[in-house]
């Protein structure tokens, strides 16, 4: 079957094309603006945290810290000092003795001497720091600062010179540095062995901990007074890390951490070959976008596939980038990527809520048939011929039996069913339980047969999923207007009749039932409708329980109006909540004065089906028994099990709102709605009410005997009150004593009364004959 979606309905194929587009510009535009720098900087800091290691141990600190800057009062030291420093140092067998302190001016020439003989009689490999830097403040060349020459005759020389980027943070190293023409390998290059591109830098592993590179004070080491510590085959790192002497540099992970720490870990960086190569985010970015375009090419993958599509390829890459780094392999940039992820995700749903919102303007949502807008702009102003409908019958019941879901199935079998005879094929679900279709002009000239075959169409139960649903329908046609077609349903099932046409009469009884609706809201506004009370027995203990209050309009030129019919009038216009609250208001104060003479009794209020899902009316019932003068337990709220059936969830959810407020809840018109015990235990209920059809005709029918009888041996045992209605005799209330109903109530024991007559007959009267009488 043809369906409205093809004309109101995009291909989801462009809009996730679009979103996918519109993702990839995003994420470039973002990233070439720096933005996500700060973002990809912490997910560096995370993944290394989570692959945090200790420091190799090659590599020991010797640091001039703040107790060894006091064993010497003067600062630049002698240099006899580190002469010192290296004869201990090589005499433990250090490898490599490197400088982080700067020799590049002369000291007295006995002090240089000292110096330079130590280095030469090393074992070891001494390296001294070299530093490019500025020739002057107005000229924009570089030159070296070079240890003095009598040190570098036996020296190796390495840069030291370091790089903080535009937020002043030391996160990469240089593997050397070129100045006038030289190359110079880094420091760390030379500690580690481990040559680079000159000029080429790598970024220091923040997941090597800091605080495991061994370390011994400079103090220490000359004195002779410091822990053993094992130098063999190792370097010995050399530099400040006394605050005083600043050469302090802030890191990523770390915060500020002395030079010679960052030149270790740069050397650590290089000697365990985490100085991974960076991939950039550019190759990764086109990975992630040829995957997204993949599925989209795909054309089978829902909406929520995609953003699934999306979310697995973002935890994917992470994993992979986690991954890489754990294996030394390589690393990349991923914020880019999560930018056109994220992107993504939020074009897609804007498209993709865009669009609901733009078809949903044509869909029931019940159904998920076109709906009335759909008929209309189908119709639009051209000449269309008929439009027929069809209007289930009894579709409350339809209700207790199906559910959401079920519901969706049985009109999609419906729509397949009456296909057959619209135009295109296309059925259209206007209200809850109207059906139209344009007439195919097959049976344009031939209305009854079609409206023959229809009704042929229905005889055959309707699947509901599981369950095999037997329709009843009544049908309406108009070459008019959609209105004037259902008009035209509803006539046919108020006369009985399969189908009608639309005409005049109709439109004419429409306007008195609305004249009398506005007539009702003056008369609830005035509040001149009349609230009574019938009263209800307790048979075991042959006394007043309480009264339901029910409510009477006396019309001043019709005359009693049936609240059969004017109750049905408010719900179907959607105003029975105010004729509750002036129900609820009377019952309330006269309950309060009847408190006075007899403490204890109860009112019951009956609460329509169509408020039990209206949170806000339930909030203010609440509060108008919570401000009452007597307690909340003198109230009880009758809902009808079908009710509570209709809408389950809901029900459950407003009635353990009342019941929490201390309010009495009685189902009422028990036995016609096909509820379960199960379903019963779950309402948190205090009585249940007999429906009457089972009373009036329990004396003749044996059947009703023993329904009556076994609903009461029920509601016993699972703790609740019963209520009969609609005794109408002696005989019928005997025999529900000895079926030990609690209560009784019907025309039998009094008809509804005022209040004040309530008053003097059912408060003031003590005689049991007088109020069976009344």
């Amino acid at each position: 079957m043809k369906t409205i979606f093809s004309s109101f309905d995009a291909d989801p194929f462009f809009q996730f094309l679009a979103a996918w587009t519109l993702a990839l510009l995003t994420a470039l535009v973002l990233s070439s603006a720096g933005v996500g720098n700060e973002v990809e900087r912490q997910l560096t800091n995370l993944r290394a945290s989570m692959l945090e290691k200790p420091a190799s141990g090659d590599v020991v600190i010797v640091e001039i810290d703040a107790r060894s800057l006091q064993a010497v009062d003067n600062w630049p030291w002698p240099r006899a000092h580190y002469a010192k420093a290296i004869d201990v140092l090589t005499a433990a067998g250090a490898s490599q003795i490197a400088f982080d302190v700067d020799f590049s001016s002369r000291s007295t020439e006995m002090q240089d001497q000292i110096l330079a003989e130590a280095i030469a009689r090393s074992d070891a490999t001494v390296i001294l720091p070299t530093m490019r830097q500025q020739a002057s403040t107005v000229q924009s060349e570089f030159v070296e600062s070079l240890p003095i020459e009598m040190l570098r005759e036996n020296a190796f020389l390495a840069s030291v010179n370091v790089h903080p980027d535009e937020l002043g943070q030391l996160n990469d190293y240089s593997f050397g540095t070129t100045t006038a023409g030289i190359a110079r390998p880094s420091l760390a290059s030379m500690i580690a062995e481990v040559s680079g591109d000159i000029d080429h830098s790598f970024a220091i592993d923040q997941s090597i901990d800091p605080n495991t590179i061994p370390r011994l004070s400079f103090g220490d080491l000359v004195s002779g007074n410091g822990p053993p510590i094992n130098l063999a085959g190792k370097t010995a790192l050399i530099g400040a890390t006394a605050i005083e002497l600043g050469d302090r540099y802030p890191i990523s992970r770390h915060g500020i951490l002395p030079g010679v720490v960052i030149q270790a870990m740069a050397s650590e960086t290089l000697i365990q070959g985490t100085n991974l190569q960076n991939l950039g985010s550019l190759p990764t970015l086109m990975l992630a976008a040829i995957v997204l375009l993949g599925g989209i090419l795909i054309r089978k993958i829902s909406s929520a596939g995609m953003i699934r599509l999306a979310l697995g390829t973002a935890v994917i890459f992470s994993g992979l980038l986690l991954l890489t780094e754990y294996l030394n392999l390589v690393t990349f940039g991923n914020v880019q990527v999560m930018l056109f992820l994220a992107s993504y995700i939020l074009f897609q749903k804007f498209l993709t809520t865009t669009r609901a919102l733009n078809t949903s303007r044509y869909i029931n949502v019940t159904s998920n048939l076109p709906n009335e807008a759909a008929l209309l702009k189908t119709v639009g102003g051209r000449d269309f011929g008929f439009i027929a409908t069809a209007r289930i019958s009894d579709f409350r019941e339809l209700l207790v039996v199906t559910s959401k879901e079920s519901r969706r199935d049985l009109f999609r079998n419906l729509a397949s069913r009456f296909g057959f005879l619209a135009q295109d094929e296309q059925i259209f679900h206007l209200d809850s339980d109207l059906l139209a279709w344009i007439v195919k002009s097959d049976y344009r000239n031939d209305i009854v047969g079609h409206f023959d075959t229809a009704s042929v169409l229905l005889q055959a139960p309707v699947m509901a999923e599981q369950t095999r649903v037997k329709i009843a329908a009544t049908f309406g046609i108009s070459s008019e207007s959609v209105d004037k077609a259902r008009i035209a349903s509803e006539q046919a099932f108020a006369a009985g009749q399969k189908w009608a046409w639309h005409n005049e009469e109709v439109d004419q009884a429409i306007g008195q039932k609305h004249n009398l609706l506005m007539e009702l809201d003056r008369s609830i506004e005035d509040g001149k409708l009349d609230v009574v009370y019938q009263p209800k027995w307790d048979l075991s203990a042959q006394a007043l329980d309480g009264a339901e209050a029910l409510v009477r309009w006396s019309h001043p030129d019709r005359g009693l109006i049936s609240p059969e019919i004017f109750i049905p009038l408010l719900e179907q216009a959607g105003r029975i909540d105010q004729l509750t609250y002036l129900v609820l208001r009377r019952a309330l104060n006269d309950l309060g004065a009847w408190d006075k003479r007899r403490p204890g009794l109860t009112c019951s209020v009956n609460i329509s089906a169509k408020l039990l899902s209206d949170s806000s009316f339930v909030d203010q019932a609440i509060a108008m028994v919570k401000a009452a003068a007597v307690s909340n337990g003198q109230i009880v709220f009758e809902v009808t099990e079908t009710a509570t059936l209709a809408d389950p969830d809901a029900s459950l959810l407003a009635l353990k709102q009342i019941r929490k407020a201390g309010i009495g809840i009685s189902i009422d018109d028990y036995g016609t709605g096909q509820s379960t015990i199960s379903y019963l235990q779950r309402l948190p209920i205090g009585e249940i009410k007999l429906d009457k059809s089972f009373v009036q005709s329990m004396v003749t029918d044996k059947s009703n005997q023993v329904i009556v009888k076994s609903t009461i041996a029920m509601a016993h045992e699972l703790g609740l009150k019963i209520v009969a209605e609609g005794i109408e005799d002696q005989q019928t209330m005997d025999l529900l004593m000895q079926y030990g109903c609690d209560i009784g109530q019907g025309w039998h024991i009094s008809k509804p009364v005022s209040s004040e007559i309530f008053t003097a007959v059912w408060l003031d009267s003590v005689a049991e004959e007088q109020r069976l009488s009344a």
